[in-house]
């Protein structure tokens, strides 16, 4: 053990002597009228010496969401439809409840989704009316009163809010504060040696201040050797999103393998994001379910291109001069102008092809899709997709293979699968699927070569390869998270520990 402790080790031990107990690091700081940090970084001098302990403790508080605090302001969906029922008499239509609640369409899902996982109304029809029956008496919801609590500044709740909380966190009405704090205490077997050492002057000087840099005095003194071993405390600083800075390397690692970044429009009409990828006008795909389509006020766009028009609609009726029978139906332009948000990034593929005909071609776009999916860990109705095409003499499916398995293991992926998929726009069709760390096998993307149905109309012989893979999947697959909606999050604890390695 060394002899000698500087002034500020001294006073940090001479403070936990006079305290004779566990005391947290900030109010060590506040009774010498030092900065937590350094106290820290003093502590952390001292126990690498055996002269004191640390303890590090993680206090879990929780805050309120935006649709939390709204919650919290107005009550739930949930009991506004039942109160609403029941100010109607215990018995009421669909309609009528939604109206008296002043629920939007969003909330009415939500309202109806909760007050039926909870028992609390019966949903019946008469005579063609969705009817809604109140079923229990409800004077509180626990999940109301965690929210009404929270709102009002508390950050610990009680033992009686567990269920609850669990569901407001489900449901993204709360976010949990994990805070470390850390307490310091004397060794007791090194007390005798420490008093000792309190009592030892000390020779050089610790600091470097600005009055001895002024005065010059700082070249007859000596200092003090550092610890350089000490870990600092960690510094928020300002970066880059993580997401946002994996998608700057997964195009550094396209632009790497020889492909040009193009980009597209988000709104397109439907001739461009299905029709001209040979996706029947009747697919599943293209109803509002599955698409976001625009009402209002384009809701119709225009096709600039006649003689194109024409090839695709001769291939969707009866295969045009591709050789194929089409899907022998009569091709609707009303169908084909109505306008969409992309669900993906191939009409971008197909933008691309119309102006760059001739081989050989490398194209790529890592940009936003919308879809009108279910929200889970791994489905969100915004999303981004790295597309891209390649169009060559000769290329065949074991270079479609090469170039996903260069890009997935470029981004740090490295257990990979492939098997047979089936799309309309591509034959044969490969289904991409990497390995997670915790959640297992997820699927990636969809890749196949562009039948001739598609690439014919524009007067394209050679083979076209192309793929579409989720650049949140990526992300979740090569960093281990769980759920794609953490890629959006507003956490700050959670931004501030992410990040990304290339």
């Amino acid at each position: 053990m060394s002899d000698k402790l500087t002034e500020g080790e001294r006073e940090v031990l001479r403070e936990l002597l006079n305290l004779s107990q566990r005391v947290q690091t900030s109010q060590l700081a506040s009774n010498l009228k030092q900065g937590e940090e350094r106290v820290i970084s003093i502590l952390n001098s001292l126990a690498s010496r055996n002269l004191v302990k640390i303890h590090a403790r993680e206090i879990v508080s929780y805050s309120l969401t935006d649709e939390g605090i709204e919650y919290a302001d107005i009550g739930l969906p949930e009991i506004r439809l039942f109160n609403a029922v029941k100010s109607l008499g215990g018995k009421a239509s669909f309609d009528d409840a939604v109206g008296k609640a002043g629920l939007d369409a969003e909330t009415k899902g939500i309202a109806m989704n909760w007050a039926r996982k909870n028992e609390w109304l019966q949903i019946s029809k008469e005579e063609g009316t969705t009817v809604l029956q109140c079923l229990v008496e409800l004077d509180q919801w626990d999940v109301s009163d965690l929210l009404e609590d929270l709102s009002t500044g508390k950050g610990t709740l009680s033992e009686k809010y567990a269920e609850s909380l669990k569901q407001a966190l489900e449901r993204k009405l709360v976010y949990e504060i994990v805070t470390k704090k850390f307490e310091a205490e004397i060794v007791q077997a090194e007390i005798r040696e420490i008093e000792q050492l309190i009592e030892v002057g000390v020779k050089g000087i610790g600091n470097l201040t600005p009055e001895l840099l002024a005065s010059d005095a700082w070249r007859n003194v000596s200092f003090r050797p550092y610890n350089v071993d000490i870990k600092p405390a960690y510094g928020n600083y300002g970066k880059k999103h993580p997401y946002a800075e994996f998608n700057d390397w997964l195009r550094e690692i396209m632009v790497g393998l020889g492909f040009t970044e193009w980009y597209g429009p988000y709104v397109e009409t439907e001739f461009w994001a299905h029709d001209t990828l040979f996706v029947p006008q009747d697919h599943v795909a293209r109803e509002v379910q599955d698409q976001f389509r625009i009402s209002d006020p384009y809701d119709h766009g225009h096709i600039l291109d006649k003689k194109y028009y024409r090839e695709v609609k001769a291939v969707h009726e009866n295969g045009g001069n591709t050789g194929s029978k089409g899907w022998d139906w009569p091709y609707s332009k009303e169908v084909a102008t109505r306008l969409c948000l992309r669900p993906h990034t191939t009409p971008v593929s197909m933008r691309y092809l119309y102006e760059h005909r001739e081989s050989p071609q490398k194209m790529f776009i890592i940009d936003r899709n919308f879809r009108s999916e279910t929200l889970s860990a791994t489905h969100a109705q915004e999303f981004d997709q790295c597309e891209g095409i390649i169009m060559d003499k000769g290329l065949a499916l074991r270079d479609l293979l090469g170039y996903l398995t260069s890009i997935c293991k470029g981004v740090g992926i490295e257990k990979l699968k492939f098997k047979p998929g089936q799309f309309p726009f591509t034959e044969p069709s490969v289904e991409t699927f990497g390995k997670h760390k915790e959640i297992g096998w997820i699927e990636l993307g969809g890749s196949g070569i562009f039948r001739p149905e598609v690439t014919q109309p524009l007067g394209i012989r050679d083979p076209v390869l192309a793929w579409g893979i989720g650049a949140g999947r990526l992300y979740m697959a090569s960093m281990g998270i769980n759920d794609i909606r953490d890629l959006f999050s507003r956490d700050l604890n959670w931004l501030r520990r992410s990040y990304f390695v290339r």
